[in-house]
């Protein structure tokens, strides 16, 4: 509203002399249809036929408020981008000014041509002028009210600054007097913020008056003294909040209070409880505020709402270190319960369905804090806190609100990572292992409510939408997960070994599921990213064989596992399964390409399972080697086989190249390696699998 009052100001000024104008003329039309009514009055006498159509026709434009409305109300355009730099130009520059003139008399001073005393002199007629400049100005009405608010800001800035550098640096000024100036310099800054309705000014006011109390603490004060002014002079500022609506600033000035209250109990171990009280005295009084302040129509009650859940939270943090050593602490959360329970009553009453939503969240984050600290069993707050943050991200996900979306997310991923790193998953049946599966299924949920459709997008959530972060949460969850399987691996399973052959066969189920469900349902990027850690895995874990240990099996499942994943999901190609339905778009480009690389792996699989089976001294290694030669010309023929019924040009290009291979391997290696029985075994096998292939390939 700040800025409207502003605009109002510096366009009304251009305006009068029009609306002036505007005035006298319809003045001049008013006295002309007087004459124009009279004249058609003495007419309808004396000829007694009344027209009353043609009579009232001239009083149709006489009423002048009609258009005086449709001026004033062209009286508010929308400041553009340009006009909005030029008015923020003036503040700006009165900033830099008073800084290069501060450092013009220090660096004086350093010369030795000015003493300190005459340097706080200078500062002080400098103040004073800037401000009696600017009322000047006023009266005379020389310059825009821009010029005039930022000569006042630069008087304050001065003011104060002079005041902190005589009593702390130079110590010219006595602290108590220093103190007196101080405080009618900020009552100077909210009479002005008052007057002048500029927001930025108000705001600028409440910053540097919240920065006094480091200087009273300094001076040794007493803490309950300092807590008293930081209150006092935040419900001060809501009278100028209040009379010019100023939302901004009310955000900024709570900000900065809880800040200052918490930073002045921290320092002082002693009267917390007067501290805890105190803050909750100024929380209340920003809420207070906010709902009078609030318009439910407003296009930015979403950013409103957001603000308002956001410095609730942050203060539920604060007060959590303020409470710390008193003994019945619970109590004074209780009372912030009450606060955020009135304030979700205030909002229902008020049929603010955001508002209330937004506190009863913040009444059941301050509950289960609540009992956070009371004398609750070992471990239970493993399982809160978690929950505290998820409530706080499915609220945001669920007003739509940007703000609590982003600082609930925040919240939520370090309490993530921290569940993750400090639990472990034994024993089994036990609270910390439960604390390390409810974050999965808390980002479970969140994907499934954050992918839910909607009718309109909001700016936040189009930009949300182009940067894929609905899809990158389908990829952290599936993530963790994998993290998870891994934890259970390494502690049950992995062995000395190290390998995490869960991991394994839970990747290469998930990356099946992942293909078999539609992309509206799992996001963009979860398959490409499965994809890669497939193959990435399956070179990894198929090719090279491992001494596992006595826990052969779980490394054989999972190269058949793999391998049997391979050959379902090419079989769904090539028979159109549901694979090929979903994907039908790109694998009709790709099938070729996507067969002969199916072929290679499996054959590269099914090449590692044998050599796996060998290093375990469970097949004999000529066995292994006759198995190995089978596999090439197996797969060869399958290659031929399938490119000849699909027309596949690469699938058959690649058959040939195997059966080049497997001849390589058969004469120039085979032959030397094995006996005379296994070598007959496999050349009548061989010979078998290649006089069927013939066949099928000529019969084509």
């Amino acid at each position: 509203m700040s800025l409207e009052m502003e605009q109002r100001i510096a366009n009304l000024e251009q305006e009068m002399m029009d609306l002036r104008h505007e005035l006298e003329d319809l003045k001049r039309q008013q006295s002309v249809a007087k004459a124009s009514t009279l004249g058609a009055r003495k007419s309808i006498i004396e000829q007694s036929a009344p027209k009353p159509a043609q009579d009232l026709k001239p009083n149709s434009n006489v009423e002048p408020k009609p258009k005086i409305k449709t001026d004033t109300e062209k009286v508010q355009p929308q400041r553009t981008f340009e006009e909005r730099i030029m008015w923020a130009l003036p503040k700006l520059f009165m900033i830099i000014l008073v800084m290069g003139v501060l450092w013009g008399l220090k660096l004086v001073s350093d010369y030795g041509y000015l003493p300190n005393e005459v340097k706080i002199i200078l500062a002080y007629v400098l103040s004073l002028a800037l401000a009696a400049t600017a009322y000047v100005m006023e009266r005379k009405q020389i310059g825009l009210s821009a010029i005039t608010i930022s000569l006042y800001g630069g008087a304050f800035i001065v003011g104060i600054l002079t005041t902190a550098a005589s009593a702390i640096l130079y110590e010219i000024i006595g602290l108590t007097p220093a103190l007196v100036i101080a405080v009618v310099y900020i009552g100077y800054g909210i009479v002005i913020s008052y007057l002048k309705k500029n927001e930025v000014l108000t705001i600028f006011v409440a910053f540097t008056s919240l920065l006094l109390p480091y200087l009273l603490e300094y001076m040794d004060f007493s803490p309950v003294i300092i807590l008293i002014y930081v209150v006092v002079l935040f419900m001060m500022l809501q009278f100028v909040i209040h009379q010019h609506k100023q939302k901004l600033a009310l955000y900024i000035a709570t900000f900065f209070t809880v800040l200052a209250v918490s930073i002045i109990a921290f320092m002082n171990n002693d009267n917390r409880v007067v501290f805890a009280i105190g803050f909750l005295v100024a929380l209340t009084t920003f809420y207070t505020s906010w709902c009078r302040l609030y318009n439910a129509e407003s296009k930015l009650k979403y950013i409103h709402v957001g603000l308002q859940f956001s410095l609730g939270a942050y203060s539920l943090l604060l007060m959590n270190f303020i409470i710390r050593p008193i003994e019945y602490s619970e109590a004074l959360l209780l009372i912030l319960v009450g606060l955020f329970t009135a304030l979700a009553g205030y909002g229902y009453k008020q049929k603010w369905q955001e508002a209330f939503d937004s506190a009863v969240t913040l009444a059941f984050i301050t509950l289960c804090n609540t009992l956070l600290v009371m004398n609750l069993p070992v471990n239970v707050d493993q399982l809160l806190i978690p929950f505290i943050t998820f409530a706080g991200v499915m609220m945001g996900l669920r007003l739509r609100v940007s703000m609590m979306k982003v600082v609930g997310s925040f919240a939520f991923t370090i309490t993530l990572a921290l569940s993750f790193i400090f639990h472990e998953p034994t024993p089994f049946f036990s609270i910390d292992h439960v604390s390390l599966i409810m974050p999965g299924i808390y980002l479970l949920i969140i994907y499934v409510y954050a992918r839910r459709p909607k009718e309109t997008l909001t700016t936040f959530e189009k930009f949300m939408k182009e940067m894929y972060m609905v899809d990158i949460v389908a990829v952290i969850t599936a993530g963790y997960f994998l993290a998870y399987v891994g934890k259970l691996d390494g502690t049950y399973f992995a062995g000395a070994s190290n390998i995490p052959h869960l991991v394994y066969i839970f990747l290469a189920l998930l990356f099946v599921g992942s293909l078999l469900v539609p992309t509206k349902y799992k996001g963009r990027a979860l398959t490409p990213v499965l994809s890669v850690f497939f193959i990435l895995f399956t070179i990894m874990l198929e090719i090279i064989p491992y001494n596992m240990q006595d826990v052969e099996w779980l490394n054989i499942v999972t190269r058949i596992v793999y391998i049997a994943v391979i050959v379902a999901i090419m079989i769904d190609l090539l028979m159109k399964g549901r694979i090929y339905q979903i994907y039908q778009e790109q694998v009709e480009k790709l099938l070729d390409q996507i067969v002969s690389a199916g072929v290679v792996l499996t054959m590269i699989s099914i090449w590692g399972l044998i050599s796996q089976l060998s290093y375990n001294s469970l097949l004999d290694w000529k066995l292994s080697i006759a198995f190995s030669t089978i596999t090439l010309f197996l797969t060869a023929s399958i290659s031929l086989w399938l490119s000849t019924a699909r027309h596949l040009r690469t699938l058959r290009i690649t058959g040939f190249a195997i059966l080049v291979f497997a001849f390589i391997k058969l004469i120039f290696f085979d032959l030397s390696a094995l006996d005379l029985l296994i070598r007959a075994v496999l050349f009548i096998a061989i010979g078998g699998i290649g006089l069927l292939l013939s066949g099928r390939l000529l019969k084509k």
